[in-house]
């Protein structure tokens, strides 16, 4: 019998508008199964659990494969780590948030995220002329990058001074960024300039379960940034 059979809980992937061709889903978390369910606009991608085990590397994998597994599908929101709720409540929820999620994945809708990391290599300057340098730099690489959406993500934590920044654009559009971010990362001096996707639009997507369940709010952004710059 399964967690939401007992009354436990569902663990939310994501959502789509339609799954890829041919999906197969991963194990999820804990090695439990990955359903999908559709609700009217809406696919819910989740599973059934007991609890959700602490944010780390093998969990935000585990959440990150489950997410990744749908980038083939026309519009995705991924949600972040943690996104919990009753088993009872997982439909009730999507009905009452349906315009919500649904104008969600139209804001994603055949795009995909790319992110640039920019990190301080071999530096014994000052911490705040390095700020000064990422700063600088990340302005220049957005300029030539020349996306409407972008986005520059928190830091990873307050002792690592990287600074990252995403791209929402269409998968055909990733060369041209990358031929477009070229000279500004040759030009770098003492910083590593570091491409990395496509991801799932993490950093272009509300919350949408934060105000659901606390355990939402557990998992920051911070979390899936480490995850980047572990792959």
């Amino acid at each position: 019998m399964t967690a939401a059979a007992k009354g436990g809980r569902s663990y939310l992937y994501a959502f789509t508008d339609r799954l890829p061709r041919g999906w197969r889903p991963p194990s999820g978390l804990g090695g439990t199964p990955v359903t999908a369910r559709r609700l009217g606009h809406v696919v819910a991608v989740c599973g059934a659990v007991d609890g959700v085990p602490p944010a780390g590397p093998r969990s935000l994998a585990c959440h990150h494969d489950v997410v990744a597994s749908l980038l083939d599908a026309d519009a995705l929101v991924p949600l972040h780590y943690g996104a919990l709720l009753p088993a009872a409540a997982l439909v009730p929820w999507i009905r009452a948030h349906h315009g919500s999620i649904v104008a969600a994945l139209e804001a994603v809708q055949g795009r995909i995220e790319m992110r640039v990391t920019m990190l301080p290599v071999g530096s014994a300057r000052p911490a705040d002329a390095v700020e000064c340098q990422l700063a600088a730099l990340a302005d220049g690489l957005v300029e030539c990058a020349a996306l409407p959406r972008w986005r520059r993500l928190p830091a990873r934590s307050a002792a690592c001074p990287a600074v990252v920044v995403a791209f929402l654009l269409r998968p055909e559009e990733v060369a041209g960024l990358l031929t477009r971010i070229a000279p500004v990362a040759s030009r770098a001096v003492g910083v590593a300039v570091v491409p990395t996707g496509p991801w799932p639009a993490y950093s272009f997507v509300p919350r949408l379960l934060e105000a659901a369940t606390p355990v939402a709010a557990g998992a920051p952004m911070a979390g899936m940034a480490a995850l980047a710059a572990a792959r």
